[in-house]
């Protein structure tokens, strides 16, 4: 008899976890849809928003993103590069430095750099940064070269969310004379539902964690 009491009030404790861990199950998928699929994964990055402008400086910076393979940018990296060419066209700088991490086999910076001078762009007038790795390194070894020329101002060109970072680093290692020409990775929402809820998201937490990482190494 005891037995029979001691096994079903076992069941009925395990019964009352598996409800109470389905509700949590539950309450946490609602909460990362709302986070996720709605406009607050828009506003949920908006501290990290600079409203920096491109301005006429000596140097333009073109920071890399990605590279699908040897002969493509990955999309953000496309837009980037873009960007650049806008800028170089427009007359705000007659110098760019393409800078960007080379691993895998791959060669970000000297990929970008292809396709300024497929688009018109002289080769001379593009300086090419392949001994970083990661954003930090490229703003380290770009100051280098800044520093080189005796340039005085850069615009950067990078995405909007990376601002903040990628500016404390300039601080950190004493160029603070530079603008921004910041390239957007998704638009604002325009209903209930934000398509781009989920990289708004990530890309947002993401940047938190690496100024709180910059910030904790001394990089900002």
């Amino acid at each position: 008899m005891q037995l029979e009491m001691n096994r079903e009030r076992r069941i009925h404790l395990v019964r009352r976890f598996v409800a109470a861990a389905s509700r949590l199950f539950g309450w946490i998928i609602v909460v990362i849809s709302i986070l996720t699929l709605t406009p607050l994964a828009y506003y949920y990055g908006i501290p990290l928003r600079d409203h920096s402008r491109p301005q006429p400086s000596d140097v333009i910076v073109l920071l890399s993103h990605g590279q699908v393979d040897d002969q493509w940018l990955s999309p953000e990296g496309a837009q980037r590069t873009w960007a650049a060419l806008q800028l170089y066209k427009s007359g705000f700088a007659p110098v760019i430095i393409s800078s960007g991490s080379s691993h895998g086999g791959l060669d970000q910076a000297g990929l970008q750099a292809k396709w300024l001078i497929l688009a018109g762009v002289p080769s001379q007038a593009i300086l090419i940064e392949r001994r970083s790795s990661r954003t930090y390194q490229s703003v380290l070894e770009v100051v280098k070269i800044i520093r080189a020329h005796g340039w005085q101002s850069a615009v950067i060109v990078t995405s909007e969310l990376d601002v903040p970072r990628v500016r404390g680093v300039f601080r950190k290692l004493g160029f603070s004379n530079v603008s921004f020409q910041q390239v957007p990775e998704f638009g604002p929402p325009t209903g209930i539902y934000y398509h781009a809820g989920w990289r708004a998201f990530y890309h947002s937490t993401y940047e938190y964690a690496g100024l709180i990482l910059y910030k904790w190494k001394g990089w900002i």
